[in-house]
């Protein structure tokens, strides 16, 4: 009894002291978003630009994201070509989002009127399970088969970027690399994903869901960057531009 007593008196301790760091972990992080948001408001952090931007992309999410982290940048959405042979994911977004910036480049150097420097930032994301490929769904039968793919497993979302400096006539391609996450997904039956499709939120998106929306109901966890999942690395990006090209004041 003795034993079995001290056993119990163990795990309770133990238990009791994780819950203890977890909630000061949870304190810790509320004082730190209390902080940023205080300053923020304040007008503490904010993002000096030394060059400006051009997004090479239509998507609202990656304007979202870059509008979030207190950048100025102009829109610029190309006819570049996306059809390519190479089958790894993390090539795929590489090269894609390499030709993407260099269709933009070429496009704005034909039209440019001064000789300001401009950074163009282009993006290509995909979904990969277990290595291969898996686009936008064509129809709602396709999401379907994409969703229960996915349902209970890991996958992989790879997003390329690249960037491309313009000074004067000369281009120089500074920024480019490809950040990968994990995601798992929840195990799911039929029902539930014919429901999340009926809402048509998976049918523009690879991968048939989208973490920022309703989708976010099918994942479990996430291990990387979730700013990478919805479509664009930021920190990453950021991280890469500070100093030559922002900064914060």
């Amino acid at each position: 009894m003795k034993a079995t007593s001290s056993g119990v008196k163990k795990r309770r301790r133990s238990w009791l002291n994780k819950l203890r760091s977890k909630e000061a972990k949870n304190r810790t992080r509320k004082k730190c978003e209390r902080y940023i948001k205080e300053k923020t408001e304040e007008g503490y952090y904010n993002m000096k630009q030394n060059v400006k931007i051009i997004l090479a992309s239509g998507s609202p999410r990656r304007r979202e994201l870059l509008t979030q982290a207190g950048l100025e940048f102009t829109v610029l959405v190309t006819d570049a070509d996306e059809s390519i042979d190479i089958t790894d994911p993390a090539e795929v977004v590489h090269i894609l989002s390499q030709r993407k910036a260099d269709a933009a480049a070429d496009e704005f150097l034909k039209r440019r009127e001064n000789g300001e420097e401009l950074l163009i930032v282009s993006a290509d994301t995909v979904v990969a399970l277990e290595g291969k490929v898996i686009g936008k769904p064509k129809d709602e039968k396709d999401a379907l088969d994409i969703l229960m793919s996915l349902s209970g497993k890991t996958h992989d979302v790879y997003t390329g970027v690249s960037c491309i400096l313009i000074s004067g006539d000369k281009r120089e391609n500074v920024i480019s690399f490809v950040e990968r996450t994990g995601v798992t997904m929840y195990a799911f039956d039929e029902a539930e994903a014919l429901d999340y499709i009926s809402t048509k939120e998976p049918m523009d998106k690879a991968g048939a869901y989208g973490i920022q929306g309703i989708g976010a109901r099918l994942v479990e966890k996430i291990d990387g960057d979730y700013n990478n999942v919805v479509g664009f690395p930021l920190a990453a990006f950021l991280r890469r531009c500070y100093n030559r090209f922002t900064r914060f004041e």
